[in-house]
């Protein structure tokens, strides 16, 4: 963890071409990867991953040292996080960051630098409906045809747990941050996969995929620190002789405060 806090910027920008991947996969899995206070928000005992897949263009960054503005493919696992007890409404909503990834590698350099995206290079193989996604050994491919699909009850539900997700969760430098997503609209229409395979997470399982079929505009607010934390206290290794001299200091010193 940086000791230096990443700049609060504001992005605002176009959304294409999305496609929302949704995996769950066994907690033990992820539930390491997640800072504490964040809490995995669990389905049927399984923690649930929303893979986005999105190509975003004509994006600006906002922030105290000026703008910028940058275009890139964007692929990120997006881990749901139980958030209710943060928000007004006492409702889930959030998403942490476990990794993004983009084949340019100066946005990757400078979006790690700059975001809590957890952006890394890696390969990206667009397929006409599909990607297949390579970083060294690890790998993951997905692809999907077809019209929309009349969705089953189980696609309703995830169809509405994914269409709630409007804030992503960050811990840095002790503090809890929270990036507020703003947009007007959401329309997901779920798809069926053909395949999906990933050797990220040994457990994964594919759950539903949605895609958006229009251009979204959207506003990433600047970062807000919801909450201060208590910085983990952390013991000295102490050796076991210079230990036990140490506590018999203290019992003669203990003695002679009795005297």
């Amino acid at each position: 963890m940086s000791i230096f806090n990443k700049p609060r910027l504001q992005f605002q920008g176009e959304l294409h071409d999305i496609v929302l991947v949704n995996f769950s996969v066994d907690p033990a899995e992820v539930r390491e990867l997640l800072p504490k206070p964040l809490e995995l928000r669990l389905f049927e005992g399984r923690a649930m991953i929303s893979m986005v897949d999105v190509c975003l263009q004509n994006m600006r960054a906002k922030g105290p040292l000026g703008s910028f503005s940058f275009d890139y493919q964007h692929i990120g696992f997006r881990l749901l996080v139980k958030d209710a007890n943060w928000n007004q409404d006492a409702s889930n909503h959030g998403i942490y960051f476990l990794d993004s990834f983009t084949d340019r590698k100066l946005i990757a350099f400078g979006g790690s630098l700059l975001s809590n995206y957890r952006l890394a290079h890696a390969s990206l193989h667009q397929l006409p409906q599909g990607l297949d996604l390579r970083q060294g050994e690890k790998h993951l491919h997905y692809d999907f045809s077809g019209p929309i699909l009349q969705p089953s009850q189980s696609q309703v539900e995830l169809q509405k747990v994914i269409g709630g997700i409007d804030r992503a969760w960050a811990v840095e430098n002790s503090q809890l941050l929270k990036t507020q997503i703003v947009r007007e609209k959401w329309p997901l229409e779920p798809v069926n996969c053909n395949r999906f395979e990933t050797n990220f997470f040994e457990s994964a399982r594919l759950e539903g995929v949605f895609r958006v079929p229009e251009t979204i505009h959207y506003t990433w607010l600047p970062q807000e620190i919801i909450q201060s934390l208590k910085p983990a206290t952390i013991a000295s290794p102490i050796d076991p002789v210079y230990a036990g001299i140490l506590t018999i200091q203290q019992t003669h010193s203990s003695a002679r405060c009795f005297r």
